[in-house]
């Protein structure tokens, strides 16, 4: 049988590529050949019918972003069709995981830095579509520094990206540096494109400067991005601006401006179904009327504010509502309500803020992983070059003598320095887990000061009159956030020893019989807590802490003139 016209014209089509994606200096780089891509067919299938025609490690890392692309793009097109939005996640996440971590191993492998630089920039982009911020971060990063040591120029949307992720999990120094390099790049505001990418670069800039407190830097990105929206008439992006200049003003105290920008955001947020946006800017403009005064107007906002986000829901915005509801109620005076929300807050809050500090902490590892990884492949080069080296020494004995010595004495100090780097990367992981437990542990500390506080206010006002039913249900519960249970102390023992790693054996140093409840009162003790926080804490009473506290001094063997805070302190 004669083979059709199709499968000729397919057969050099196939021999291009593979020729184009084999070459060391391709003429044509990864996007370019995802755009030609773009235009088959039957894109998944034509790519993995080169999987066997091509060899070598630039192949393959070629091979690897393709088959990512067009794995991808196939899911999208699917979900966009009506299939469930699972089908992009897992487990197709993990699988598309592992070819993006194929591309840049083999793209390692050539040694070649023009080609690590464009795969890990192809990477870092490809993470960011499936929601892996911190390897988006780390190969975007990598890829861009490597690109500038080498003096070739950078896309400035990829600038732009990496500022906006930097952003996400709180590095504003870096998230402002790398949007500044986007904004000096050059660009045309003529065009509505870079129109937009400037609007938006400038608005994260912003954001950026305004959380580091730099109000004056905050305002002049704001300006330059409103002026971008009002150029493109994108009332959606004015009223976003707006809002975020809101806030700004709110933190200044120019409370008239605040709210009339803040009701702006929201109405123009609402009108085009960005619930979510209009919620945040309404529990904002709730807090501006709070300030003035106004708290039953602020209460009504509130309370939009949770409706809108029933309707469409985002975690921090839920929590900014819960932290203004608790404040409005609590200056109503509604205490029962303010704690109600107040605890809603800390659960929220508490989860949000792990989830960046461990951001961080992850974007660490994920970067020790890959030295490791690099430093493994360099090995294996190495070994390669032993055994080549090996095949000839028939012919040059001894040139592959020196050789061998210089490679031994190469890998010994590739060792030592790899070493090094890794135990640095392990003391910066250490100290950043440090950080992230003690801002836990201050805000635990924290609730507990607040939380006793509200108890207290409810208490004061219960006592003017008889306990109803409902108000006895809430004393109850009260009694039960309070006291710290074996789970709650398991996680506060373990926050407390990361930064304080010798005080419990000490302790036991000091007094070899002390118990349990002993150690619970040291350890809070430690935190400098009124007796009233540790009653309230350990739920029992004020009067029962005393008494722990004078059996604490026995276990000591120290006398009532010596301050147990100050002694405990340099234990």
């Amino acid at each position: 049988m004669m083979p059709t016209a199709q499968a000729q014209k397919s057969r050099p089509d196939a021999a291009k590529w593979v020729e184009k994606m084999s070459t060391r200096n391709a003429p044509a780089g990864i996007d370019s050949l995802n755009s030609l891509l773009m235009q088959h067919p039957d894109r998944l299938g034509f790519v993995q019918s080169l999987e066997k025609k091509g060899k070598g490690s630039y192949f393959r890392a070629r091979y690897y972003c393709l088959i990512y692309f067009a794995t991808y793009y196939n899911a999208v097109e699917s979900f966009y069709s009506g299939v469930p939005e699972i089908l992009i996640q897992e487990p197709l996440k993990s699988k598309l995981s592992g070819m993006l971590d194929q591309a840049a191993q083999e793209a390692y492998l050539t040694g070649d830095e023009r080609l690590i630089a464009e795969i890990s920039i192809f990477c870092g982009k490809a993470y960011h579509h499936i929601k892996d911020v911190e390897s988006a971060m780390f190969y975007l990063m990598s890829g861009l520094e490597l690109n500038e040591k080498l003096q070739i120029a950078n896309q400035r949307g990829d600038y732009t990206e990496l500022g906006e992720l930097l952003y996400k999990i709180k590095e504003y120094p870096a998230s402002v540096s790398y949007s500044i390099k986007a904004l000096t790049a050059p660009w045309n505001p003529g065009v509505p494109k870079d129109t937009g990418f400037l609007m938006f670069t400038n608005n994260t800039t912003a954001l950026a400067y305004h959380r580091q407190q730099r109000y004056d830097s905050a305002f002049y990105y704001y300006g330059q991005a409103l002026q971008y929206a009002d150029w493109l008439k994108l009332d959606l992006w004015k009223g976003i601006v707006k809002g975020n200049m809101g806030q700004l003003y709110y933190a200044l105290k120019q409370y008239d401006t605040a709210y009339a920008y803040l009701l702006y955001d929201y109405q123009m947020s609402k009108q085009e179904e960005l619930y979510e946006n209009a919620a945040n800017s309404l529990q904002w403009a709730a807090r501006v009327l709070l300030a003035q005064g106004n708290s039953s107007q602020a209460v009504q906002h509130v309370r939009e504010a949770m409706a809108l986000l029933n309707i469409r829901h985002d975690p921090a915005y839920q929590r900014n509502t819960y932290y203004a509801a608790s404040e409005v109620f609590k200056t109503m005076g509604a205490y029962d309500s303010a704690l109600h929300y107040n605890k809603k807050y800390e659960l929220l809050n508490d989860s949000l803020e792990r989830v960046a500090a461990n951001s961080s902490i992850r974007m660490s590892k994920i970067k020790a992983a890959n030295e490791k990884n690099r430093y493994n492949i360099q090995l294996l080069q190495q070994q390669r070059e032993k055994q080549l080296l090996q095949r000839n020494i028939l012919i040059a004995a001894i040139m592959l003598l020196t050789a061998l010595t210089l490679l031994l004495l190469n890998r010994q100090q590739l060792k030592s320095r790899m070493k090094m780097e890794r135990l640095e990367q392990e003391r910066r992981q250490i100290q950043q887990e440090m950080q992230a437990a003690q801002q836990e542990l201050s805000l635990i500390t924290q609730h507990i000061v607040e939380k006793t506080a509200l108890i207290e206010k409810l208490e004061q006002q219960i006592n003017h009159s008889a306990l109803t039913a409902g108000q006895q249900d809430l004393m109850t519960e009260l009694s039960r956030q309070t006291i710290l249970t074996d789970e709650d102390w398991d996680r506060f023992k373990s926050l407390f020893q990361k930064i304080y790693p010798d005080f419990f054996s000490h302790l036991r140093q000091k007094a070899p019989g002390i118990t349990l409840a002993e150690q619970r009162l040291a350890a809070l003790t430690r935190l400098q807590l009124t007796t009233r926080q540790m009653a309230s804490m350990l739920g029992i009473s004020v009067d029962s802490v005393h008494k722990s506290r004078q059996r604490l001094r026995n276990r000591f063997q120290i006398t009532t003139e010596v301050n147990l805070e100050e002694y405990i302190a340099q234990i």
